[in-house]
């Protein structure tokens, strides 16, 4: 997937590695002036969330965390692969925190909301909702804003991809073909 605001560079962005896409795009909507976060951006490809509508469900059995709903969920072309879990906390190696999230508002029918655009979610649909009372659904710690603002800053950077280790097997060499010291005589 090639990211819809680079442009020079292109930067190219591995959905193999899901919470690389969230960061970059979560950049995006934190750090780009050219985002209308008043259209509460998809926070994998940037699309207004009239467009693309995630879905969340509870995972199985009873201690089961919330998912990404794939069934339900539709529009998006962007699906990358992704914990949920580890995608809603902020950490040192993923500092992003931008997952959808159901508004305690709405009806359960409804698409969930990407959290860094909850509050304008709230102003549009919510607008005689007592802000005050949902701030912790917003708020990001200041490590999220400082981690973000670097991966804003580094976001042209290209990561230079490991190499696999290969399968092949190690490189066999028959006596015919080594060398080796002759032993003296005498």
């Amino acid at each position: 997937m090639i990211c819809p605001l680079c442009t020079s560079p292109s930067i190219s962005l591995d959905l193999e590695h899901g919470q690389r896409v969230l960061e970059h795009i979560g950049a995006h909507v934190l750090f780009d002036r050219s985002v209308n976060r008043t259209e509460e951006p998809c926070g994998l490809c940037l699309r207004p969330a009239a467009i693309c509508h995630y879905y969340l469900k509870k995972g199985k059995g009873a201690r089961g965390s919330l998912k990404i709903d794939q069934e339900k969920t539709r529009s998006c072309p962007t699906k990358p692969k992704l914990s949920y879990g580890v995608a809603s906390m902020s950490t040192k190696s993923s500092p992003c925190s931008n997952i959808p999230i159901i508004c305690p508002l709405c009806s359960k029918l409804d698409p969930a909301v990407w959290r860094y655009n909850i509050k304008y979610h709230f102003i549009r649909a919510h607008p005689n909702a007592d802000l005050k009372k949902y701030t912790n659904l917003w708020d990001l710690e200041n490590f999220e804003i400082l981690e973000m603002k670097k991966k804003w800053a580094d976001r042209h950077r290209v990561m230079a991809k490991r190499g696999k280790k290969s399968k092949a097997a190690p490189l066999v060499i028959s006596d015919a073909h080594r060398s080796q010291i002759p032993l003296a005589v005498g």
